[in-house]
């Protein structure tokens, strides 16, 4: 049974997680990433839509690019469609599974250790040290210990339960598959209580004749998927329907003695959207500084990583909960209302606001447009 010391344990190979592990290692610091699955970026649910801020920010390789979004369709309950063309490149479509290798492999090229098939089974948090268990393979039973752990497992909670931390507590519901399609490279982007109560559903074209297509909803995903496939003359391939849960609302106490939990796993996710990559490696970005203060001061006390939850809730805080206002707002209305606000759009300069306004990774002025515009159709 293997045993080994390190600085810092991340659990989950995420791109929160990951970075985290690829900032502190840069920072001089040994560092070990334990991963359930085989291999890191597979089988994720997400539309791959990232803003280039993502990019510009944290310095990523663009490899995994696969084109630019610049023209986005809207399609309403009823067939109504609305194309806006940004006066610039608005944000970009990749492959997320090259994309996270991407990251992993820079943790790994700073320092970081990596442990693949590795399920944690517990955290035991110690007065000098914290100790990881869990099985290898399902098989190999090994124990490691850190001086701190960084929690970044999804909407996996157990741990955090165990631990006694916080976890989100509403989900909305994803489902996304490949799909054959021919038709215009624009991204369609469709809402409708049919198709996604609460929710929107997303076709967004790849390579090789091939789309992303997909739904974030608070009905029932699998149904809604066959809809939207009816709905927009698309036929199924044979690829399997991915399903998932995504974190709705930032989490309470996402720090503890000895441990931090960044990503999803602390509901750092846009409520709009249901996207969490660039919220993560902010958060991520966030923690990595924190633990290196701790190292430095001798210290990882619930009081001293505290600080971590003051700064992640002051950057993104806000963000969260007004997309949580209009998340629950659009859940109320009716597919007639939804058209009305499809007519507002052509006439009220709400597409002039975006142009001025549009910020792919911060919706706050946006939502509080279109709020204003839903109480006018409500």
């Amino acid at each position: 049974m293997a045993k080994r010391k390190y600085d810092v344990i991340v659990i989950g190979a995420g791109p929160s997680g990951l970075n985290a592990a690829s900032l502190v290692a840069q920072k001089g610091y040994s560092v070990l990433v334990l991963e359930a699955k085989r291999e890191v970026g597979k089988n994720v649910v997400c539309t791959g839509i990232l803003g280039r801020e993502t990019f510009e920010r944290f310095g990523f390789s663009r490899d995994s690019l696969i084109n630019d979004v610049q023209k986005v369709r809207f399609v309403s309950p009823f067939g109504t469609s609305i194309s806006y063309d940004h006066p610039s490149i608005l944000a970009s479509v990749v492959d997320r599974e090259r994309f996270d290798k991407g990251i992993f492999d820079s943790a790994v090229k700073k320092g970081a250790d990596a442990t693949l098939s590795f399920r944690v089974n517990n955290v035991s948090v110690h007065k000098d040290s914290v100790e990881v268990s869990g099985t290898h393979e399902g098989l190999e039973e090994r124990k490691y210990r850190g001086s701190v752990v960084i929690l970044s497992t999804g909407v996996e909670h157990d741990l955090s339960k165990k631990l006694g931390l916080g976890h989100p507590k509403r989900f909305i519901k994803a489902a996304q598959k490949y799909i054959c399609y021919s038709g215009k490279e624009d991204i369609s982007l469709l809402v409708g209580n049919r198709i996604a109560r609460g929710g929107f559903g997303w076709i967004v074209p790849v390579q090789n004749n091939m789309a992303l297509a997909g739904l974030i909803t608070e009905g029932n995903p699998k149904n809604g998927f066959a809809t939207m496939m009816e709905h927009c003359g698309l036929e199924e391939t044979g690829d399997v329907l991915q399903l998932k849960p995504i974190a709705q609302g930032g989490v309470s106490r996402t720090f503890g003695e000895r441990v931090l939990i960044v990503g999803e796993a602390a509901g750092q996710v846009k409520t709009t959207t249901g996207g969490g990559v660039f919220f993560g490696l902010l958060c991520s970005e966030i923690a990595s500084n924190i633990i290196d203060q701790g190292f430095k001061d001798g210290s990882f006390s619930a009081n001293k990583l505290s600080m971590y939850e003051k700064q992640w809730k002051a950057k993104i805080g806000t963000e969260i909960r007004v997309g949580t206002v209009a998340r629950n707002f659009c859940g109320k209305l009716k597919d007639q209302q939804v058209e009305k606000m499809f007519s507002l759009v052509r006439t009220d300069g709400f597409f002039d606001f975006i142009a001025k306004n549009a910020d792919f990774d911060w919706h706050g002025k946006f939502v509080l447009k279109l709020l204003k515009m839903l109480v006018g159709v409500n």
